[in-house]
């Protein structure tokens, strides 16, 4: 069915074949995986260097929740399209193209888990860089060199509290 079909009037197919569907999903959903398993990579890639933030870090995470849903859902799919075609009557050709559709999504998911480890290498060997203007002018260069060895959330409990003693006027110590 084209655009072409649609502007002249021709309805739409209501005989479409549901295994042939079911295929297509999965197919689409590989593909989708595996953009953004690139995506992914490049991200993890960019660990390390002066790109690493903590936004990198998120869209990191973010990218990683979406490819496990699109993963889940790829799956479910694929699960359909086997048990179809161990049910019904389908061409040998059917079952060829759904057993490639099994293999490819085989092999996208080995490259999630490799890219996943390194990034989880990487995210623990690295520091995300914060940028100098994120910080507040009223923070001191010891609070600034104390705090380069820590993640930003240890940063934040490091600093914070020194910075309410100045303005509440009363000394608090800390005890790394």
């Amino acid at each position: 069915m084209s655009f072409q079909d649609l502007e002249a009037g021709r309805p739409m197919s209501s005989r479409r074949d549901p295994t042939l569907d079911a295929s297509q999903a999965v197919a689409s959903g590989i593909f989708q995986i595996n953009t953004a398993v690139s995506t992914f990579q490049r991200l993890v890639n960019t660990l390390g260097t002066p790109k690493d933030t903590p936004d990198l870090r998120e869209k990191l995470h973010k990218t990683r929740l979406h490819i496990g849903q699109v993963v889940k859902d790829t799956s479910a799919k694929l699960k359909q399209a086997s048990e179809t075609d161990h049910r019904t009557e389908v061409s040998a050709s059917k079952k060829i193209t759904d057993a490639k559709l099994a293999k490819d999504f085989q092999a996208v998911l080995k490259e999630f888990q490799k890219a996943q480890r390194l990034a989880a290498e990487r995210e623990t060997a690295y520091a995300p860089l914060v940028p100098q203007a994120v910080l507040p002018s009223s923070y001191t260069a010891s609070e600034i060199a104390i705090s380069s060895d820590k993640s930003p959330e240890q940063r934040a409990l490091l600093v914070e509290p020194r910075r309410a003693s100045e303005e509440l006027n009363f000394p608090i110590v800390l005890y790394n």
